[in-house]
C-alpha cells in the first residue's frame, strides 16, 4: 500500500494545468491537523526554495498533502468534496497557507484553483487569495522497498521517543543525538544516551522476523516531535535499509524519516548487572519533589546530591553550597542492608522519575557501590530502565 500510493503521487506531477481548475471542499479542523503535521517537516530556513511549499494533490475524492525536508517527508491522505471532478496539485506556501487556516472560523472551506492563484472562501464572507506554484520541480517522495512492518502501539512508539531526553545534544557526536530502534531478542526496543546517563525501553511487541528487522538511529527530536504529533491508536513501523528511513504509517500518514550513518555505541553491557547490589524502593512523587527543591540551591557543582542512610537506618538526600544546604528524609523507603553513600546529578535524576508510567508510584534505584552507575526502574513498569553515572 505505502509504495502504491507513492508512486501515484510522484507520477502525479502538475496535473491541473492538462486537466482543468481543482476545486474542492473540507472541513477547517481536519485541514489544519494536516497542516499542523506538516508544519514540523517544512523547514523554516529552505536550502530547495520548492521545499517552502506544501505540495497539495487532488484526486478524485482525496487530498493529498505531501510536506518535505531534505532529511524527513510525509504523505497524508484526506477525504475531500471534489466539487469540479477534476484531478490536479499545486504547490501552497507553507507559512502563509498554515497561518491562514489557523485563523479561519470553523467550519467547510473551499479551495478554487485559478492558473497560479488559489482562492480560499470560508465562513459566511471571508475569501483569501493565494500565489500557487506549479508541482512540476517538486521532489519525489522515497520510494519505500518491500519492507517487514511491525504494528505497534502508539503508546509504545510514545515510550521509545522518550529516549530522546536522554540523548545527547552535541552535534559533534551525531550517534548520539539519536533514538536507537533495535529488536532485543525479537522485541521491539528504544535506546538514547548522552555518555552520561542510558535509557532502555523494551517493548512487548514481537518482531514477526527478527532477522529481517534491522536496526536505525534517527535523530531524537525529530524522532519524538512526530510521534507525538500521531493519533492512531496503532502505528506500523518499518526499517527501510534501501531508502535508509524510518518509515511510520497510521491510517492517513506515511512518514520517512532519513536514519543517521554510524555505529550506535554497544550499550547492552551496562545493562548485564542491573539486578545486582542494594537497593532503596522510594515513593516517586516526594523523590520528585525533594529534587526539585534541591535544584533550587546556586552554586551546587554539577548539581550534585548525596544519597546515603543515617545512623538511625533512614534513607536520606542532603545538598550543600555556599549559599545554603537542604536535607530530607524518607521515612517509608524500603532501603537495603548495605546501601552506600553515592552522589548523582539531581536533574538527571529527575528526568529519569519522569519517563515511567503515570500509574506507577515508586521507584527503586540499584547500585553496586561508589563510582558504579545506578539504576533506575519502576515499580510495575519493568519495561524501562534508566542507567545513570555518580559524579564525584
Amino acid at each position: 500500500m505505502v509504495a502504491t500510493k507513492v508512486r501515484e503521487i510522484n507520477e502525479n506531477k502538475g496535473g491541473s494545468q492538462a486537466k482543468g481548475k481543482t476545486s474542492f471542499q473540507i472541513e477547517k479542523d481536519t485541514l489544519l491537523d494536516a497542516l499542523l503535521f506538516c508544519a514540523k517537516i517544512v523547514p523554516r530556513v529552505a536550502s530547495i526554495p520548492l521545499l517552502s511549499c506544501i505540495k497539495l494533490d487532488i484526486q478524485k475524492d482525496t487530498l493529498f498533502v505531501t510536506a518535505m525536508d531534505v532529511e524527513q517527508s510525509a504523505l497524508q491522505f484526506l477525504k475531500i468534496n471534489n466539487v469540479g471532478g477534476v484531478n490536479g496539485s499545486y504547490l501552497l506556501p507553507a507559512k502563509e497557507g498554515i497561518d491562514l487556516v489557523k485563523k479561519m472560523p470553523a467550519g467547510e472551506i473551499t479551495f478554487n484553483q485559478n492558473d497560479n492563484m488559489v482562492e480560499i472562501t470560508y465562513g459566511s464572507r471571508g475569501k483569501a487569495q493565494l500565489v500557487v506554484l506549479s508541482a512540476e520541480e517538486y521532489p519525489a517522495l522515497p520510494k519505500p522497498a518491500e519492507v517487514q512492518f511491525v504494528s505497534t502501539p502508539i503508546e509504545t512508539l510514545r515510550k521509545g521517543a522518550l529516549a530522546s531526553r536522554f540523548a545527547s545534544t552535541d552535534d559533534k557526536r551525531p550517534t548520539l543525538t539519536a533514538v536507537f530502534i533495535y529488536s532485543d531478542q525479537g522485541q521491539l526496543a528504544f535506546m538514547g544516551t548522552d555518555s552520561h546517563r542510558v535509557y532502555r525501553h523494551i517493548s512487548k511487541v514481537k518482531i514477526d522476523d527478527p532477522a529481517r528487522f534491522h536496526n536505525a538511529m534517527i535523530p531524537a527530536v525529530r524522532f519524538k516531535s512526530i510521534v507525538d504529533s500521531l493519533k492512531s491508536e496503532k502505528v506500523d513501523l518499518a526499517i527501510d535499509q534501501q531508502t535508509s528511513h524510518v518509515v511510520l504509517r497510521d491510517q492517513n500518514v506515511i512518514y520517512f524519516g532519513r536514519m543517521l550513518d554510524g555505529t550506535y555505541p554497544e550499550l547492552s553491557k551496562f545493562f548485564v548487572k542491573k539486578d545486582e547490589g542494594p537497593a532503596v524502593t522510594v515513593s516517586r512523587g516526594e523523590l520528585d519533589d525533594t529534587l526539585n527543591r534541591m535544584l533550587s540551591l546556586d552554586g551546587v557543582d554539577n548539581n550534585r546530591v548525596t544519597l546515603e542512610v543515617n545512623e538511625d537506618s533512614e534513607f536520606t538526600i542532603h545538598s550543600r553550597s555556599q549559599k545554603g544546604e537542604i536535607c530530607e528524609g524518607f521515612p517509608d523507603a524500603k532501603v537495603d542492608e548495605g546501601f552506600p553513600t553515592i552522589k548523582f546529578n539531581a536533574r538527571y535524576l529527575k528526568e529519569a522519575l519522569l519517563v515511567g508510567d503515570r500509574e506507577v508510584k515508586t521507584a527503586t534505584l540499584r547500585v553496586m557501590g561508589v563510582t558504579y552507575p545506578g539504576y533506575i526502574e519502576f515499580d510495575g513498569d519493568q519495561s524501562v530502565c534508566v542507567v545513570v553515572n555518580q559524579v564525584r
